[in-house]
């Protein structure tokens, strides 16, 4: 495969959801699939001080009428909103790595490092994409192996899926891999 990388573009700059690399000599495909994070702790940061200043400012304003009950319970709010923020954003760095090359795929998960890592010999790889149970559930998308599978994109939209499966499929079933091709 030519080198490509496709991009989904979202309001503002462009966030990569699925990223496709393939080198340039067709021995190695990588996808680098991760869900789409629509603030980036910086702005993160700026709406939850906004928020906690609005919510602090009103609680301390019933305070000051003689409602000093209402201080605590804006705290407390002020806190599980701020830890509602840290989940999401680090659920949000949550990276999948499928490479194909000749002989192997390999597909890898984790954050800042790879924390589970799921190898098969291509050629007895299966790209899965099932149908949902019911019709407002999700498909899943896996990668299939002598009963074992992998899920991918669990994150993903339905087009994205749809279309990462299709491009699993066309690559793992190629048979012009070059000779030799090793990862």
């Amino acid at each position: 495969c030519a080198l490509c990388i496709r991009v989904a573009r979202i309001d503002g700059p462009t966030r990569t959801v699925v990223e496709l690399v393939c080198d340039p000599e067709g021995k190695d495909c990588h996808w680098v699939i991760r869900p789409n994070q629509s603030l980036t702790w910086r702005q993160a940061i700026q709406v939850y001080a906004a928020i906690a200043i609005v919510c602090l400012g009103i609680g301390i304003a019933y305070s000051l009428h003689g409602f000093w009950t209402v201080l605590p319970f804006a705290g407390l709010e002020i806190l599980v909103l701020g830890v509602a923020f840290y989940l999401c954003l680090t659920r949000s760095q949550i990276r999948e790595v499928v490479t194909v090359n000749a002989s192997v795929v390999t597909v890898e998960k984790g954050r800042k490092i790879p924390e589970e890592r799921w190898e098969c010999p291509r050629a007895w790889a299966r790209v899965r994409l099932e149908p949902p149970q019911f019709a407002w559930y999700p498909s899943r998308l896996a990668i299939a192996y002598q009963g074992r599978q992998v899920e991918l994109g669990a994150f993903l939209n339905e087009e994205e899926r749809r279309a990462l499966a299709a491009e699993l499929q066309q690559v793992i079933q190629r048979d012009d891999w070059q000779p030799g091709s090793q990862a």
